[in-house]
């Protein structure tokens, strides 16, 4: 061991005479693993609010969806359309869907509730959405009639309890379409036999979200058989869907419009991550604060130990060797509070997660509870954020004990 990492060992641990001394290096040090601890479990929190919310969305719709290029028309040939799609290379599996905003209402509740009617097709749909494993039996429970012949649906569980209904019962679905009588005009509706709810974990969807067999869909709106709203699709790599988004629109031409998740959620994606940025800097904060502890310990120390520098100055000790002894003992301090702060704040998180110990409203915030993933990056970022701020904070208390004159450090010694 060189003689600057040994002194500064010996300086750090010293208790007698410079009780003082240690209880601030003991402060700097739980400053530094309360900081550390903080910005990780921060981080968690952010990264896995992004990361539950996103994966809600992606398992509940397709990757990409297609639009007719004139706005409001409906896709006509959209079975030969989706098969083209479905050919095309980043092009995983493709179907057409219906889509209608309208009212559900119920025996229970008259009033009823907004909800987005889509119809799909259950046979290929499980191939482009993972909505079959929200429902209990798959979205294969579509494919029958209910009893009297009646169409079936699935419902959002949310909507589902807000209507007061389950399997086997009937709801009625209203859109803003009109029957035409000669007494009056009302909004057309139909009813459909609960067939299923399902539970995709985001408020939003759970609340409003009807899923019909595409063909009831096709004859409730009127729409002819080879009309769709829109077609949906499934990418190879979900991770470059934006570019798999431009590669379809090019192949498809100025006839379509190609939207993806992505783009359709993208201010919502931007807020996320905002706030982590947010979040990040206020929480690092913390760090600054104990770094500004090191400076203290390490000036205060310099003070306290003017005559042991003067004497190994006056030995032949160089003002290298000097300026990395309280380098080292700032470091020391920094690396020490990092490792035990990682520690903490990892388990933290963990037991934030594993437990679901943070519930939230999730009419306001779309999911249960807190979600705490760590990640290897965001750790890693911490702690050299955390020594390299400690690294600094060292650099001007050791600079000023290395410029010490041996001879006014001894002279009333």
């Amino acid at each position: 061991m060189n003689y600057p990492l040994f002194i500064a060992k010996r300086y750090l641990l010293a208790r007698r005479k410079q009780a003082i001394i240690y209880v601030i290096s003991l402060v700097s040090v739980v400053g530094v693993i309360v900081g550390v601890a903080a910005l990780i479990v921060v981080l968690a929190l952010m990264t896995g609010f992004q990361e539950q919310i996103q994966s809600k969305i992606f398992a509940a719709n397709a990757h990409l969806t297609i639009f007719s290029g004139w706005s409001g028309r409906p896709i006509e040939k959209s079975g030969d359309a989706a098969a083209r799609i479905a050919a095309l290379a980043p092009v995983e599996a493709a179907a057409p869907v219906v889509y209608e905003k309208g009212m559900a209402t119920s025996r229970l509740n008259p009033a009823g509730a907004p909800i987005l009617i889509k119809g799909v097709d259950p046979g290929a749909d499980r191939q482009v959405t993972e909505v079959g494993a929200q429902i209990a039996g798959g979205i294969g429970i579509l494919a029958s009639a209910g009893a009297g012949g009646r169409d079936r649906a699935v419902l959002g569980k949310e909507l589902a309890l807000q209507l007061g209904v389950g399997p086997g019962d009937v709801v009625r679905l209203i859109i803003a379409q009109a029957n035409i009588s000669p007494l009056m005009v009302v909004p057309r509706s139909r009813e459909f036999e609960v067939a299923g709810i399902a539970e995709a974990g985001f408020y939003d969807y759970d609340s409003s979200r009807v899923y019909v067999p595409i063909e009831a869909a096709r004859r409730f709106i009127g729409l002819r058989d080879d009309e769709s709203s829109a077609i949906e699709a499934r990418v190879r790599r979900p991770d470059r869907v934006q570019e798999a988004a431009q590669a379809v629109q090019q192949a498809l031409g100025e006839g379509f419009y190609v939207n993806d998740l992505i783009r359709m959620n993208r201010t919502f994606f931007s807020a996320l991550r905002f706030e982590k940025l947010g979040m990040s800097i206020a929480i690092g904060l913390i760090v600054v604060v104990a770094a500004l502890n090191i400076v203290s310990i390490l000036i205060l120390m310099v003070m306290e130990k003017v005559r042991d520098i003067g004497v190994l100055l006056a030995m032949g000790a160089t003002a290298g060797g000097i300026r990395r002894v309280f380098i080292y003992q700032g470091l020391s301090i920094a690396v020490i509070g990092t490792l035990l702060g990682t520690v903490l704040g990892v388990g933290l998180a963990w037991a934030l997660d594993r437990y679901r110990l943070v519930t939230l409203p999730v009419d306001v915030y779309f999911i249960p509870y807190v979600p705490f993933h760590v990640r290897v990056s965001d750790v890693i970022g911490v702690a050299v954020l955390t020594i390299a701020v400690s690294l600094v904070a060292t650099l001007y208390p050791s600079w000023r004990a290395a410029r010490l004159d041996p001879s006014e450090a001894l002279r009333y010694e």
